[in-house]
Parts: structure tokens; sequence; C-alpha cells
């Protein structure tokens, strides 16, 4: 075979049916083991540590509080409804994406009220909620973070399939446009423009529900595993049966570029053009909705999103690595 076609593996516009690719690999790597007659090592579980990390409940730092007469004396204000609304029992167990809707609309009412209550000389309950705005606008980070990173629809984006079935093909750009726009308002928030609407952020987080994290995880777990597994049965083999002992074809070295070439380059191929395809649309949001929260995130969870892109990152090199086998194991093979 001349290995110039496989110069194209990396580059090729996958064309063909990827409905099947985890079903591609799997007959891939069962075709290898009959060509070489070596056995394949099992297929190792996906490993938890590349599951996203449980929440952490971090408690968020107690804010001065308005009492009864306070709140009374905050008459034409908008503030007073926030501040009746996180009062009411609703409010004062909300959700952290409710709760921090609230500190948004806090302080941007913040300013206008605090104006009124200084050109009504009632200075002292202005610098008190002056202090309360400032205290809110600490601890935003964190909850931000506690709103969207540790909350439950994160974690179902993340959540693994139990099968890939045709992934990526189903997949639309939906979930793309959801990530970019809250990574967009929580750039905004935290950089001091606090205007929000309930509605659309409580829409942007229900969509990550149906995001496809979990799946383009597993994707790339599946492909790294099991292109090392066809790599130590082509080593062995190499060692052990070489393909070509006396340096010309034979019928097991013809039989492994037919395999090569219908298996991996014509059916297993296009399914790793699309994951690499998905990975480059989904990934570059994902990070920049994390970045502005860097400082606040947790460290477990800044291992495992160390080792989430570690695993995204590898898939070009992986694939290189395996065509380099295949070349290697018939490299003794000279052309007739």
């Amino acid at each position: 075979m001349r290995w110039k076609l496989l110069a194209c593996v990396l580059a090729l516009a996958g064309c063909d049916d990827t409905a099947n690719g985890p079903d591609h690999l799997s007959e891939y790597l069962n075709r290898l083991s009959t060509v070489t007659g070596m056995p394949l090592t099992s297929a190792a579980p996906f490993p938890p540590e590349l599951d996203l990390p449980e929440a952490t409940s971090t408690a968020l730092p107690a804010a001065n509080q308005i009492d009864l007469i306070d709140f009374l004396s905050l008459s034409g204000c908008e503030l007073q409804i926030n501040l009746g609304r996180r009062n009411t029992q609703l409010g004062r167990t909300a959700a952290p994406s409710q709760r921090l809707l609230l500190d948004l609309e806090f302080m941007e009412l913040a300013p206008a009220c605090i104006a009124l209550l200084r050109d009504r000389g009632d200075r002292e309950l202005a610098d008190l909620l002056h202090q309360a705005s400032l205290e809110r606008r600490s601890s935003l980070p964190l909850s931000t973070l506690q709103a969207v990173l540790m909350g439950p629809e994160w974690q179902a984006f993340w959540q693994r399939p139990t099968a890939l079935e045709a992934y990526p093909t189903q997949t639309n750009s939906l979930i793309i446009a959801s990530l970019t726009r809250l990574g967009n308002l929580v750039t905004s928030w935290l950089g001091g423009s606090w205007a929000a609407s309930n509605r659309e952020f409580e829409l942007l987080l229900s969509d990550l529900r149906v995001g496809d994290g979990g799946a383009l995880l597993l994707s790339h777990y599946v492909v790294a595993r099991d292109l090392a597994r066809a790599n130590q049965l082509l080593e062995a083999a190499r060692v052990a049966a070489p393909l070509c002992p006396f340096g010309q074809p034979t019928a097991r070295s013809n039989a492994l570029n037919r395999v090569v070439t219908q298996f991996f380059v014509g059916q297993v191929q296009p399914w790793l053009v699309r994951l690499r395809q998905r990975k480059e649309a989904l990934h570059p949001p994902i990070k920049a909705l994390e970045a502005p929260l860097g400082g606040v995130l947790p460290t477990d969870y800044i291992k495992w999103a160390m080792q989430r892109d570690q695993l995204l990152g590898e898939q070009t090199q992986v694939i290189k690595t395996h065509v380099q086998t295949i070349q290697r194991i018939l490299s003794g093979c000279r052309e007739s």
C-alpha cells in the first residue's frame, strides 16, 4: 500500500457514513486482531476522574441585613421590591440562579435608591445600602459560580450517555450559541454591567441540560483507548509475528492494507473528523464560560478541567501515532 493515502487521513473531510462510529471502530479492532493473529487487550471502563466532580456547597459571605424599619424607609425605591422578594420564604430558599439574579438586580437598582436617600437626608440608610451593594459585588464571582458551573444544569451537560449511538451527527448549534451567550453574560456581570433577564438566564441554563459535553468526553476517551489498544496489538505483531519476515509483501501484509483502507480510512476516520469538528465548535465557548470564574473555581474542578482539556486536545496526536504504528509494522514490506 502506498502510505501517501494515510498522509491525507488527518485532513480528510469526512463524507462517509458516521452514524455508527463506535461500531466501526470496534469492527476495525477485531479485523486487526484477526489479520495479525494477535489478541486484543480488554477495554478499560471510563475513568471516574473524567466525570465532572460533584458540586461543592461554599457558603457566601453574609451581607448586611436590611431590617423592617429600613425596608419601610425605602418607599419610592424600586429596590424595595427586590428586598421584598428576597425576604419571602420563596426568596430565602431560592435556587442559586435566582439568588444571583436578585443580587444583580440589587446592584443595578442600588445607585438610584442610594442617591434618593441621600437627597432625603437619610445618609445612614444610604451608607448601609452602599455597603450591601459592595458586599454583593465582592461575592458576585462565587455566587455566579454556584449558579452556573456548580448548578444542576452544568452537571447535566457533562452527564455521560449510556451509549454514543450516532453521536455527533444529531447535534446542532443551539448549545454553542447558549454557551457563548452565557459566557458573555458572566463576563459582563463580573465587569460591572449587571443588567439581566430572568427569563433569558433560566432558558440558557435549561439549554445546558441537553448539551453534549458528556458525549464529547466519552467519544474522545473511546477513541484514545481503542486506538491505543490497536497500537499494542500491532506492536505485538511486529515483534512476535512480522508481516513481511523476508522483506516481501505477504498475504498477511496485503490483508492488513485492505483492513486499514476499508475500515480505518473508509469508516473510522470520517467519524473522527466529525468528532474533531464538534470539539472545535464546543470547546472554545466552554473555556470562555469558565475563564472569568477562574479565580473562584474549586481545586477539584480545576484538576478535572485540566484532564478534560488534555483528553480533548490529544486526539490529533492519537491518530498520528496510530498511523505511524501502521507504517512501522509495514516498513519491512518492500513494494513489488
